[in-house]
């Protein structure tokens, strides 16, 4: 009981509410957490849990009284007054119990089984970099559980090879009525019998083997958007796993795998390149074609442009996922210096300087002949 909340938290309600507050604040929490709306969350089904043994509690005048005078003490409350009736109980009985069942629009699962969903299964493809930039249709290959069409799903080799389980009558879940401290309870449990499926395969499907279902290789053709990231996660509705005839079949992820491009990256939505300019086109200028998503460009290198001075092509990158806009094409204006020069454009370079009044080598009078041994190193 150490671990135990106060059963006035657990419900958001203070320790002087009415009976009507109470049973508002349960029905909330309830809707909201009940596993048939929470399918296959753990969580919320021990939150289900925990909120309906508040109300189990609080709601009873003398419960209440026990527990406000006492809380959790001197064992009022033994965990298997709760934990074996909720483990075993079908979550729809006690949301009928409750509430009845046309509570919320009516859950179902008192009156009928839940369909059964397949497994999702995954898939990965890769695309070029400008693919990713206006979108693809690519056919994605992978294996799936999809239904046998020897049998059409049914796990049996003839019609009347299937019969009505006869433990709990077709439902798949076999109630026993038991007493409480609360009183007496349904409590629900899945059919040992049929394995929760209401049905009893006699004559099994030999391609299946009785499941509906086998292991196949399929394609389909995903249409990945424009703007696609590099382990972005596609979801095909319905792709997924079968379990045979009446079940809801699973779906596919595509994981989406970019090629990198050799001359532009990405940035969110902008694309980036670099363009190499010598010291020469930097100082006087020239033109320069660039490779953009688009296709080749022209830019104007401006006399004495300086290094990482940035040239702008807007709306020429990516265009934004699930949008329409177009990010920018950045281009880092990169200035190399030579790492080896002849003698002829060492002189040239000597008498620029010194026509600038720079100061450039070492000092030394045979300057001239180190300066080039320098750069054959």
């Amino acid at each position: 009981m150490a671990n135990k909340r106060d059963y006035y938290e657990v419900l958001g309600v203070s320790t002087e509410c009415s009976k009507s507050e109470l049973k508002k604040a349960y029905r909330k929490l309830a809707h909201k957490y009940h596993p048939d709306v929470n399918s296959g969350d753990p969580g919320a089904e021990e939150k289900f849990k925990e909120i309906s043994e508040a109300y189990a509690v609080l709601s009873d005048d003398n419960k209440r009284a026990q527990y406000d005078r006492f809380g959790f003490s001197n064992n009022l409350f033994e965990e298997s007054d709760f934990g074996s009736v909720f483990s075993e109980f079908g979550f729809g009985d006690i949301f009928d119990m409750f509430f009845g069942s046309s509570f919320g629009g009516g859950f179902s699962s008192r009156t009928r089984r839940r369909q059964k969903k397949g497994a999702d299964v995954s898939a990965s493809t890769t695309i070029e970099f400008k693919e990713a930039a206006f979108g693809v249709k690519k056919v994605v290959e992978y294996s799936a559980d999809e239904i046998c069409e020897k049998c059409n799903g049914r796990g049996s080799e003839t019609e009347d090879g299937i019969a009505t389980c006869s433990v709990c009558g077709g439902t798949g879940r076999v109630k026993t009525q038991r007493q409480t401290f609360l009183g007496s309870m349904v409590t629900a449990s899945t059919c040992k019998n049929c394995g929760g499926t209401g049905k009893i395969v006699r004559n099994p499907c030999k391609k299946c083997s009785g499941n509906g279902y086998y292991r196949q290789k399929r394609k389909v053709k995903v249409d990945i958007p424009a703007g696609i990231h590099d382990g972005d996660r596609l979801r095909v509705t319905g792709r997924g796993n079968s379990l045979g005839k009446g079940s809801i079949t699973g779906d596919l992820y595509v994981n989406i795998r970019v090629k990198p491009h050799p001359a532009l990256r990405r940035n969110g939505d902008n694309v980036i390149s670099d363009a190499k300019i010598s010291f020469a086109q930097a100082a006087l200028g020239c033109k320069l074609d660039i490779e953009t998503l688009d296709g080749e460009e022209e830019i104007i290198i401006k006399p004495g442009t300086q290094p990482e001075t940035k040239k702008v092509f807007k709306a020429k990158g990516m265009v934004q996922l699930n949008g329409y806009r177009r990010g920018d094409h950045i281009v880092n204006i990169k200035v190399e210096i030579p790492k080896k020069l002849s003698r002829e454009e060492i002189e040239l370079l000597s008498k620029y300087a010194e026509g600038r009044d720079e100061k450039v080598g070492d000092g030394s009078s045979n300057f001239l002949s180190s300066f080039k041994n320098a750069f054959k190193k």
